[in-house]
């Protein structure tokens, strides 16, 4: 008799232990879920179609050229029209969700970023530039990005910013956004990682011999650009465990599925939705 009570407490008490342990699991998965950050407030929002000092026209053009590079890339395109800024979106986000593996996404976008610059400029710029002239190259790319991208980031100014970590400042180095139209229109962190900071950091580096660092602000949307300063993999992993958008088209099926992949944060399987979303059709656009 007191050998049944015995093996019958240790069964219940397993029994018990294991069901505590799935009540603490399942919390977890739901503050994971249930963790987002709202971004900036509405009513600070700024008029969206903003223009560089080339004129709507000339933007336009270059909205056009991006647009075909990326639909190239793909393999298919959005049905809205080619001047439609959010056709360049909705071609990110599918992107984003083609690929499990986060590094493929950002090859595909480095790729769009080499196709859209002639050929020569990435073969000879760190010869002939960035190489012998770093400084004079970080301002240049700092005035050539406000130039060429308000149409895709927003409003934005150059700035000096510190370039080394060390309190050393590199004068007129900088590009401070305002409030990212892209990351504003895509609302999904993941997207912003890795269909546009990293491999533009990565496109600076290995094609123009540039270092660059991107320092998106989440809770903001402000993003600046730092020439020549390095990226730090801490500010990285930082960033990677910021909290989905509340308004995160995807409900942050892409950012679970990538980190799976690299530093994972939640450890969920990807829903039958999910795989779908992963095959790319002129539907999804």
């Amino acid at each position: 008799m007191v050998r049944l009570c015995v093996i019958l407490y240790i069964y219940f008490s397993s029994y018990a232990q294991a069901f505590l342990t799935l009540k603490v699991t399942k919390s977890r998965d739901i503050q994971c879920k249930v963790d987002l950050n709202n971004g900036p407030s509405e009513d600070s929002k700024s008029d969206l179609d903003v223009y560089g000092p080339l004129g709507k026209t000339i933007d336009t053009y270059f909205l056009r050229i991006f647009r075909a590079r990326l639909s190239e890339a793909l393999g298919v395109d959005s049905d809205l029209p080619q001047d439609d800024y959010q056709g360049i979106v909705k071609l990110c986000a599918a992107m984003n969700a083609r690929y499990s593996d986060r590094t493929q996404v950002q090859n595909v976008a480095q790729q769009v970023l080499v196709s859209i610059f002639p050929l020569w400029l990435s073969r000879f710029y760190s010869i002939f530039f960035s190489g012998p002239f770093p400084q004079f190259s970080c301002r240049m790319n700092a005035w050539a990005a406000l130039i060429v991208g308000t149409w895709l980031m927003g409003e934005c100014k150059v700035n000096d910013v510190e370039i080394d970590g060390c309190g050393t400042i590199g004068r007129g180095q900088g590009l401070v956004v305002k409030r990212c139209r892209f990351l504003e229109e895509s609302q999904c962190v993941s997207t912003c990682l890795n269909a546009c900071k990293i491999p533009t950091e990565n496109f600076f580096h290995d094609k123009m011999g540039l270092p660059l660092t991107i320092n998106p602000n989440y809770e903001t949307f402000e993003c600046q650009f730092s020439f020549g300063r390095m990226p730090d993999p801490k500010d990285e992993a930082e960033l990677m465990a910021t909290p989905c958008f509340a308004k995160c088209p995807t409900g942050g099926t892409n950012r679970q599925q990538h980190l799976r992949t690299g530093r994972s944060r939640c450890k969920e399987k990807c829903t039958d939705d999910a795989r779908s979303n992963r095959q790319l059709t002129v539907n999804d656009l």
